[in-house]
């Protein structure tokens, strides 16, 4: 294989990745703002039945794209305890 493909594959993974934090951070950006609007109006963090229907559609949606249900349960349980941890401070 010619090492300026691996190159550009690698060039494109590395775009995705920053594409992936840019996001990750939008999305923490806007858990704060909803750790902000349950503390002021004396709600908990954790809403089990919205957190089930998250979960069901993200997996159902790695499905579509092909993506392991395995993987993208343990990648979005980890956002979700980070995004709880972020709704108390």
């Amino acid at each position: 294989m010619d090492n300026n493909v691996l190159e550009g594959w690698r060039a494109q993974i590395d775009e995705f990745d920053n594409e992936l934090l840019q996001t990750l951070s939008k999305r923490m950006a806007v858990v704060r703002n909803i750790g902000k609007f349950k503390k002021t109006h004396g709600m908990t963090a954790l809403n089990e039945k919205r957190w089930q229907k998250v979960l069901k559609s993200k997996l159902s949606k790695a499905s579509s794209l092909n993506l392991s249900k395995k993987f993208i349960k343990k990648l979005y349980d980890h956002i979700h305890q980070y995004s709880l941890k972020i709704e108390q401070l």
